[in-house]
């Protein structure tokens, strides 16, 4: 009978924990923005944000934390409970920070839940540049030309691409860094730099006002969203890359919160509710999930560390 008793009591113990956290989540989330507000890492999860509290049923509590290029940020979410309470808006940023050696985490310190969006890399020019396509800067900087890029940050993921194309059109270019897209695309329409390198959703307000000029972008195939756009390999240089947005926590996430949060953004994407507002941002939805998700993430890691160490060796 004590026996009985016992395995009675075990059972309904486990019944009860596996209750609690079926009713995941219980209290609110809060969801780390490791920039200041109205960046691209911002403006996607706060598009997100009611959508994802309506499949969650609870507050999803958006806390900015920002500086070292997103390094605070994700320190602070990576060294929190991994109870599926703290997660973080994750992007090509973590993997540029290790790549560089400017935090002490690896991406296998993240427990990566879904990548939801990408978006290419494009490269611009202003309106009335010299440089009609590709090709003529990339001669011109062969020729001796100092070709002046923008780019949003020293070690940007920005930058790393900008430093990636250089490298496959064999020229060097004289990068100008500024403190975000922002000012980067200013410089930009105001003749102060040749071109500027950044994400497409950045670009895309001075792109359609025709203020800028894309020469080029880092999809492997067009982008819907910026479809007269020409990709790199089109335009005879083998390269490419993407920005993608998903959502990381601390390594160890409880599977049921993990679960929770993969059913809510299939869900979401399935209904369509959220692709209007992606197309509005010039962002594609590209999800990926488990075991795709995570290749996906040591690729581009691999990627990373390629392109940091020649930004390292210029």
């Amino acid at each position: 009978m004590k026996k009985l008793a016992l395995s009675l009591s075990v059972a309904t113990a486990m019944m009860a924990s596996a209750g609690a956290f079926a009713e995941y989540p219980e209290q609110n989330i809060d969801m780390i923005v490791p920039f200041s507000a109205g960046g691209g890492n911002d403006t996607f999860v706060r598009a997100l944000q009611p959508l994802l509290e309506e499949k969650l049923d609870t507050n999803l509590v958006i806390r900015n934390i920002s500086g070292g290029g997103g390094a605070v940020g994700l320190t602070r979410a990576q060294a929190s409970d991994a109870d599926g309470y703290t997660l973080a808006a994750a992007s090509n940023a973590l993997l540029t920070l290790e790549a560089l050696g400017n935090v002490d985490f690896t991406y296998e310190d993240f427990d990566f839940v879904a990548k939801i969006l990408e978006e290419p890399y494009v490269i611009a020019v202003g309106e009335d540049s010299e440089y009609a396509d590709l090709d003529a800067m990339v001669e011109a900087a062969k020729e001796g030309t100092s070709v002046q890029v923008g780019v949003s940050g020293v070690g940007s993921s920005a930058h790393i691409a900008a430093v990636a194309f250089a490298d496959t059109a064999e020229v060097d270019f004289n990068f100008i860094p500024y403190p975000g897209g922002s000012e980067t695309i200013s410089a930009a329409m105001g003749g102060h730099v040749d071109a500027v390198v950044l994400g497409g959703a950045e670009l895309r307000s001075a792109l359609e006002s025709g203020r800028l000029k894309a020469l080029g972008m880092s999809y492997a195939e067009r982008s819907e969203s910026l479809p007269d756009v020409p990709t790199f390999q089109e335009e005879g240089y083998n390269l490419s890359l993407t920005v993608w947005r998903g959502i990381a926590g601390p390594d160890g996430l409880p599977e049921e919160a993990k679960e929770a949060w993969v059913n809510a953004i299939k869900e979401i994407v399935e209904e369509g509710s959220f692709e209007e507002t992606a197309s509005n941002l010039g962002l594609d939805i590209v999800p990926l999930y488990g075991d795709e998700l995570e290749a996906f993430i040591a690729e581009s890691a691999e990627v990373m560390k390629e392109s940091a160490g020649d930004l390292a060796a210029k």
